[in-house]
Formats: structure tokens, C-alpha cells, sequence
């Protein structure tokens, strides 16, 4: 949608809270940008992960997550266990991607590049990690005063005046190209 348009995008997430009790939930943000700033993305988020949180911490500061290619098989010919093994163990450390390298069970925050992949970081200090991270970085990249991601405008409006925004937005980028949710009528 966003390649047609020649603009690159970013997709912020960010679970500050993995307990019900808190009544945290997932936040995952799209944002849509010119191609020439996409490319420098990921050294600005690179060097902002590096300088967030702690000195000391347990886990890394950047946990790549980006899909790694796949391990060779070896050879039928004089093929040993030992060899076999050692292909398995390549394949599941090669495998990488989102859901093999972040944990489900801490906070963190995970920035996708394209649908390969891209960065995460294991939040150790709730309390401590600003909500609006992944959005203050975004907004250094475009130059944007910090008004934009510290406290957006909340726009009021009407049920209506919302609907005839999402079918402009919708105008706009050509959704009805990529709309999946008519396949759901369809059947």
C-alpha cells in the first residue's frame, strides 16, 4: 500500500504491562514515511535502544528479529549423527524472526523495518520506559517538534465526522485494494 505511494513505513510496538491485572495491552503503531528517511530507520533506533535503560541489564539491548536464512542440508554421501545434529542445531538457531527471538512473558518494545523483521528490547523497568519511545525516534527522524508524540491533540468529533475521516483516509491510500475484510463476506 505504502510502496505504491513511493513511502516507506515502520510499525512501533510496544507492551509495557504482560499482566491482566494491570489491564496493559499491546500497542502497535504504523507509520508511514518518505523512502529517503525509512533508510535511515533503523541506525537512529540502533543508537536510541543502545542508550535506553540501564547500564547493567540482563538481557541484551537489541534483539535482532529479523528472518535469517535457512541452513544447508548436508549431503547424503557420508553423512554422520554428529553431522545431522549439527545441521538441526544451525537450523533452529538460523530460523530467527519475531516469535523465536522475543519473549512473550516480559515487557518490550519491537520495531518492524519490513516484514522480514526487525528490533526489539527487553523493557526491565516498566515504570521507567517512556510510552511515547518508539514515536520520540520517528519524530527525530522527521523533524518534528516533540508536541507530536509527547501529547497528541485528542480530536473530538462526532461518530459521524470520525466515518467520513476513515473513508477519506481510505480514499487516500486506495483501501479498497487491500481490504481482506471482504473476503470475510464473501464466504
Amino acid at each position: 500500500m505504502f510502496a505504491a505511494r513511493q513511502q516507506g513505513v515502520v510499525f512501533l510496538e510496544t507492551v509495557l504491562s504482560t499482566r491482566p491485572s494491570k489491564a496493559g495491552h499491546c500497542a502497535i503503531e504504523c507509520v508511514p514515511m518518505p523512502m529517503s528517511k525509512a533508510r535511515d530507520v533503523p541506525g537512529y533506533f540502533q543508537e536510541s535502544l543502545l542508550a535506553s535503560g540501564d547500564e547493567w541489564s540482563q538481557h541484551r539491548k537489541i534483539i535482532k528479529t529479523a528472518r535469517k536464512s535457512e541452513a544447508v542440508a548436508p549431503t547424503e554421501g557420508d553423512v554422520t549423527d554428529q553431522d545431522r545434529n549439527h545441521f538441526q542445531a544451525r537450523q533452529a538457531i538460523r530460523r530467527g524472526g519475531f516469535r523465536n527471538t522475543m519473549t512473550a512473558k516480559l515487557p518490550y518494545f519491537h520495531v518492524w523495518f519490513d516484514h522480514h523483521g526487525g528490533m526489539g528490547h527487553v523493557i526491565e523497568a516498566p515504570e521507567k520506559f517512556p510510552a511515547w519511545f518508539g514515536r520520540e525516534v520517528v519524530a527525530g527522524v522527521l523533524d518534528l517538534p516533540p508536541t507530536v508524540y509527547r501529547k497528541p491533540r485528542r480530536l473530538k468529533e462526532t461518530h459521524d465526522q470520525r466515518c467520513d475521516r476513515a473513508d477519506e483516509w481510505k480514499k487516500q491510500f486506495g483501501w479498497t485494494k487491500f481490504d481482506w475484510t471482504k473476503l470475510l463476506e464473501e464466504k
